[in-house]
């Protein structure tokens, strides 16, 4: 993938270096001396900017060293927290939950994760169409494919890789990167929101796991003060935005919160509020799923405390993908509440294979859907010239 990144990202500056310097020709022959300077230094700016927006600036060696030595850091936290997991666990034991596990459960569970992707996509568009005023070539069928592809390599790489790849997909579709970035920040900040506001509502539910082993109290404070204070930024950003975007080191975050602030209060926001709460509900449901599948009587707000818990870690940067973390998270809340070490592992590692195989079907889409190639390249010209 990122030699299939490389190769865009070549070719799109071969293009535009060819299409400009025609028309440096063109404009620079025929014409006065001063309106000849002026024209092409009009065009060398327009081509900076185009540059801006289809190359991202290229990582030094440092920061490669940094992104390898942090991921290393993950991947030696996800071992730690399984080795610690692991030690309490009988292999007999395991064995025996292994034998009652009921496939029929695990598939349904998988199948409404599925489901899950089409309402993702349903959501990324409908901030793109937020963000820009056409919405280039990202039709729903488009939107659908970018998160399943996404889906798929979110299982395997980083999430940072993750989301840059999803970023470059928007761009073959016609974006710029400053638009494509801020539309993949936007759908990340909206699903953790979402999350916050879920937490301060099920955490309060009458539920033996709702106490968290004695911390539900700074657990709420934490995603309540999370969720006001983004509540509150957002309602500022008319007044804030303005004064960030008066310095060089600040504009970006002053733009980004202003396209926030549009996107998630315009007339695309009761949709992505909408389908973010559909989405979490739904996981909600596969854990539920899950539980029925290993033979655990989990209630409603049983596996809604359990949502909470198992996509929370998954904020948490310190281990690939949550695993490990969230091993030891689960283990922790359902040993205090009389389930085994081993019938715990177990459950949340099911819960990590069933999004696995639920982000399979994009491995097909990668396949036999193309992604555009010229589009970023042309649309971002026809708005240059």
């Amino acid at each position: 993938m990122d030699g299939c990144r490389a190769d865009g990202v070549y070719v799109s500056a071969r293009l535009i270096f060819r299409h400009w310097w025609k028309r440096l020709r063109h404009f620079g022959a025929g014409e006065g001396d001063a309106q000849g300077c002026s024209r092409e230094h009009e065009i060398l700016q327009n081509s900076v900017r185009l540059g801006d927006e289809l190359v991202p600036p290229h990582p030094d060696r440092g920061n490669r060293l940094a992104k390898h030595l942090f991921f290393a850091g993950k991947l030696i936290v996800s071992a730690a927290c399984f080795w610690y997991v692991l030690r309490h666990i009988s292999v007999n034991e395991t064995l025996r939950a292994l034998s009652t596990f009921d496939i029929g459960w695990a598939i349904l569970a998988v199948l409404v994760g599925v489901t899950q992707i089409p309402l993702l996509a349903l959501r990324l568009r409908a901030i793109m169409l937020g963000l820009a005023a056409r919405p280039a070539r990202l039709s729903y069928l488009g939107a659908t494919a970018v998160t399943a592809i996404y889906a798929m390599i979110a299982q395997i790489l980083p999430s940072l890789a993750g989301e840059g790849i999803r970023a470059w997909m928007l761009i073959r579709f016609g974006y710029g990167w400053g638009i494509a970035v801020k539309g993949v920040m936007i759908d990340r900040a909206i699903g953790a929101a979402v999350l916050f506001a879920f937490a301060c509502a099920i955490l309060p539910l009458p539920s033996a796991l709702t106490a968290l082993s004695g911390y539900r109290t700074p657990v709420i404070v934490v995603f309540g003060g999370a969720l006001i204070l983004g509540v509150y930024s957002l309602l500022l950003t008319p007044r804030m935005a303005p004064w960030l975007q008066r310095w060089r080191y600040s504009y970006w975050v002053g733009s980004f919160a202003a396209d926030a602030h549009r996107v998630l209060l315009g007339a695309q926001g009761t949709r992505i509020f909408g389908t973010s709460c559909l989405i979490h509900v739904l996981t909600i449901i596969i854990i539920w799923l899950v539980s029925r599948a290993q033979g655990l009587s989990l209630s409603a707000p049983d596996c809604a405390v359990l949502f909470t818990v198992m996509v929370g870690v998954l904020l948490v940067p310190i281990s690939v993908g949550g695993w490990g973390l969230r091993e030891f998270a689960v283990v922790s809340l359902l040993g205090a509440n009389g389930v085994g070490p081993e019938r715990a592992v177990l459950f949340s590692v099911c819960f990590g294979l069933v999004f696995m195989v639920s982000a399979l079907p994009g491995a097909v889409v990668y396949v036999l859907y193309p992604l555009p190639t010229k589009g970023a390249v042309f649309d971002v010209m026809n708005r240059a010239v």
